[in-house]
This record gives C-alpha cells, structure tokens and sequence, in this order.
C-alpha cells in the first residue's frame, strides 16, 4: 500500500488550474493520478479540493483499518 496525495498547480495558456494527486493501483502497478479541479483562483475548486481531501483520507483510513484487522487475525486469538 502506497499512501500519498496533495495538490499542485499546472499553468497552462497563462491560467493557473487546481489539481489533487493521489497513488492508485492501475494494471497491478501503482501510480500517481490527477484529478482536475478548477481554477487556482476559483473557491468554488478549493471547496472541490475539501471534499476529495477528505473522501481520500477516510478511504486510507478505512484500507488502514481492514489491514489492521487482518494481521491481528492472523496473530491474536479471538
């Protein structure tokens, strides 16, 4: 498990646009995706940039949880 994301700025035609990055699985391998959001200037993308934050860190912490959970299957008896 590869845990990583953030957000960066691409310029493109002079304009500054908004994206999040995360590591994903793709074809067995893991690599970086981009989610376009918005404009740099934009609330609107900031209030984007919020919600697949947060959606992004409750999925880790809930693929956390369940690996948790089966090493101390595999170790602690019931």
């Amino acid at each position: 498990m590869q845990i990583g994301c953030g957000v960066t700025t691409k310029e493109i035609r002079g304009r500054p646009y908004l994206y999040f990055w995360h590591y994903e699985e793709r074809g067995g391998r893991r690599v970086q995706a981009f989610r376009y959001l918005g404009s740099a200037r934009s609330e609107a993308a900031r209030q984007k940039l919020t919600e697949v934050l947060d959606a992004y860190v409750e999925r880790v912490a809930a693929d956390l949880r369940r690996k948790r959970a089966e090493i101390l299957a595999k170790v602690v008896p019931p």
